[in-house]
């Protein structure tokens, strides 16, 4: 093993803490043909990578997919005891659901985000910032509508959770009753300064960050403490689409170093075989060359060469996020080594 490839990881890990059927019950879904709507690519955290930062890569696929099994079928099997309800970290979040259609975001079905006292209605794509010690969770209603093509969900922060540890759950935020979901309603939300449905056509990115073609390259969303005043994690995201096949590729970054972590996904929506990236991106980490085609996460400590990072023969598309300390978290959240 080379000195940096440990800080790649291409498998998905901790398959025990993924809320919905145990790990056993989806082997045996898989032998007979059969999927469940959720599948996670990818868990990272400081435990499979050294000094990585939290972060989790999922895929949601619309009922009429085949093998596709009902909710009630999944509720039948055995589950992980992991469940979903109002929680706070000790560190800031990114968590997103993000409608797999460039043109169209607004095609992830009807949700809402628990944010602090509020249960906000989120009718297309977005990401929400939350802050370190503020109760949230995604939810959903009776008489939400459902996507028809496929979701990506993905969340990252710089810290460890486990859904038993790693955050700040108290009883009362259990036992707290959680807002209705009021679809389609106008008022306004305090807490809705946390979301960001899209980018600016201007908006300022990484100075290591080359210019794309819009052909191939659509921006999702952006953020840093300008986009959301007093965050301090923020992101780029991005889907890449087929198209480009030049020898070349896409050189997506240059080589630079920073003094604070970085974390960075690449998966493909690709049915088929969810851990192929139907596609060769090369990275470069510390002076070293890697060479990927699977699905992967990927960290870089502070301080380290990365880059440059390029993207060849784009098969299928792809979900490219990249998240990073901002602002006063520049210092708070470094990242380990």
């Amino acid at each position: 093993m080379s000195q940096y490839e440990k800080y790649i990881c291409t498998t998905l890990q901790k398959r025990n803490m993924l809320p919905g059927p145990t790990p056993e019950a989806r082997d045996k879904l898989a032998d007979t043909g059969k999927r469940i709507s959720m599948e996670h690519t990818l868990w990272i955290d400081s435990e499979i990578i050294p000094g990585a930062y939290y972060g989790e890569a999922t895929w949601i696929w619309p009922s009429s997919y085949p093998g596709q099994i009902t909710m009630e079928e999944q509720m039948k099997l055995p589950t992980n005891d992991k469940p979903m309800f109002p929680h706070s970290h000790d560190f800031p979040e990114l968590l997103a659901w993000w409608g797999t259609d460039p043109d169209h975001p607004e095609n992830t079905g009807g949700m809402g985000m628990l944010m602090g006292d509020e249960n906000i209605p989120l009718e297309k794509s977005w990401v929400a910032y939350i802050p370190a010690g503020m109760p949230h969770m995604p939810t959903r209603s009776p008489q939400s509508k459902k996507a028809t093509i496929p979701v990506c969900h993905w969340t990252s922060g710089p810290g460890f959770y486990d859904r038993e540890k790693g955050h700040e759950t108290d009883e009362e935020n259990k036992q707290k009753p959680i807002p209705p979901l009021e679809l389609g309603a106008k008022r306004e939300y305090k807490n809705a300064k946390y979301l960001v449905y899209g980018t600016k056509p201007d908006q300022a990115r990484k100075y290591y960050m080359l210019p794309y073609d819009p052909k191939y390259v659509r921006p999702m969303a952006y953020i840093d403490d300008t986009v959301v005043p007093g965050c301090e994690f923020g992101c780029e995201t991005l889907w890449l689409l087929p198209g480009e096949r030049s020898k070349a590729g896409y050189q997506m970054m240059k080589e630079h170093a920073v003094s604070y972590g970085t974390s960075i996904v690449f998966q493909a929506m690709n049915y088929d075989d969810i851990t192929d990236l139907c596609a060769e991106v090369e990275l470069w980490i510390g002076g070293e060359k890697h060479i990927i085609n699977k699905t992967f996460g990927a960290y870089i400590p502070p301080d380290v060469k990365q880059g440059p990072m390029i993207i060849r023969n784009v098969q299928k598309q792809i979900f490219y996020m990249m998240s990073y300390p901002v602002g006063l978290g520049v210092t708070k959240w470094r990242g380990g080594k």
